[in-house]
């Protein structure tokens, strides 16, 4: 077991009022899809507790189990690339932004957790100087080849003196800041980075949504932090960051909010977008909202399984569409494993030949959707939905079904 640490205090305001609000058991890395050997191996594979907490001070929903960070990120298989709607997305933001701060050719965009680079490329090619700092050995390597400088290491102060202190007008972080265990030191590091005209922007799921929708299946390891902006605006002002406005994109990952932040009063504020968000974080992300959000997720599990053993009694074929790091937690957390689903089917050529950890459900080419002709697929990579069923017509014709986990299980029509 490489558990790195179990905190006794809040990772935004160092309280020790932590409330239990939901209990996952315990589960694998989401992202640790296994080799074909590994696989085939009896030794099970390494579990960890995923338990959820609320501080009862600052309202930052978290977890206090922490595995080394080591085991989750040196070698990674996600790849920003891989969906359409997310480069596309990607896109749009890069024009947004260069605009927004009127980027040159002299201004330096720096992405955090840059992954493929895939943003970068973006900001890039309308004219900006970039630079990726990216953790996974594997990632880095590919950005760089495919001519984005990247650094391959966790950002830190020895990282800002490299670059050199307030150097970059843009700061990204995308999916990056709900990984960070260390929440105050990495603001602290931004702060640093940041030019005195700079803007810091960053995209994490928005705990609302999550709870709203019971989307449980976005809860893992990797994700320390669930954030409401509330805790999180306290956090950027103790390093001299203050959150200026909030975008929200409800078709990407399931709906995601992008933060924007600067040194203090180096910009307008939208009070008013930050009030309304506040305010529903306050009900949305209490106490009594996260126990429903636990009832719910019961329920969730028990139903699925339900639906997919009936289906299974019945004789259909049933395989898992997309193996996103949110099915391992769904499909371990479900107890689905191969007796259910055939096997699960994603476009990323790092996961083929692999398999889900835990239950241990091959990963294959969706090229097999079209063989091997199920009945049904269960969605797991429910968050482009719309770009899947667009893109599966002829599955839609031929009779296949799509099985939707959230907010309820449910067959497509």
């Amino acid at each position: 077991m490489m558990l790195l640490s179990n905190l006794s205090a809040c990772r935004a305001c160092g309280s020790s009022q932590l409330r239990l609000g939901l209990d996952l058991g315990r589960l694998p890395l989401a992202n640790s899809f296994l080799s074909r050997q590994r696989a085939m191996d009896a030794t099970p594979d390494p579990l960890y507790p995923l338990r959820v907490f609320r501080c009862e001070n600052c309202g930052l929903i978290q977890l206090l189990d922490v595995v080394d960070k080591k085991e989750m990120f040196d070698d990674y298989v996600f790849l920003t690339s891989t969906a359409r709607t997310t480069v596309l997305h990607f896109d749009r933001y890069a024009e947004e932004l260069t605009k927004r701060l009127s980027l040159n050719s002299e201004d330096l965009v720096v992405d955090i957790g840059s992954n493929d680079g895939t943003l970068l490329k973006a900001f890039k090619q309308r004219g900006t100087r970039v630079l990726g700092i990216e953790p996974a050995h594997n990632l880095a390597i590919r950005a760089t080849k495919e001519g984005i400088p990247t650094l391959n290491e966790y950002l830190g102060p020895e990282t800002v003196e490299r670059i050199g202190r307030s150097q970059s007008r843009l700061v990204t972080a995308n999916n990056v800041v709900s990984h960070v265990n260390d929440l105050n030191g990495f603001m602290k590091t931004v702060s640093m980075l940041l030019a005195p005209q700079g803007l810091f922007a960053f995209e994490v799921p928005w705990v609302v949504d999550v709870m709203h929708n019971y989307n449980f299946d976005i809860i893992y390891h990797e994700h320390l932090s669930y954030f409401g902006f509330k805790p999180l605006a306290r956090v950027l002002e103790s390093h001299n960051l203050e959150l200026i406005d909030l975008q929200q994109f409800p078709e990407i990952h399931g709906g995601t909010l992008r933060g924007l932040a600067s040194h203090t009063d180096a910009f307008a504020k939208r009070s008013d977008v930050l009030k309304k968000a506040f305010l529903n974080e306050e009900r949305g992300a209490s106490f009594q909202a996260l126990e429903q959000f636990a009832n719910q997720v019961y329920s969730i599990k028990t139903r699925l399984s339900e639906m997919l053993h009936r289906l299974k009694k019945e004789g259909k074929k049933i395989v898992g569409y997309g193996a996103p790091a949110k099915a391992t937690i769904l499909l371990n957390y479900c107890s689905i494993d191969r007796s259910v689903l055939d096997f699960v089917t994603d476009t990323t050529p790092l996961k083929q030949g692999r398999f889900v950890p835990g239950v241990r459900i091959p990963i294959v080419s969706p090229n097999e959707l079209g063989k091997s002709r199920p009945d049904y697929a269960l969605l797991l990579a429910w968050n482009f939905k719309d770009e899947i069923v667009q893109k599966e017509q002829e599955y839609l014709k031929s009779g296949g079904k799509f099985i939707i986990p959230f907010p309820e299980p449910r067959i497509l029509n």
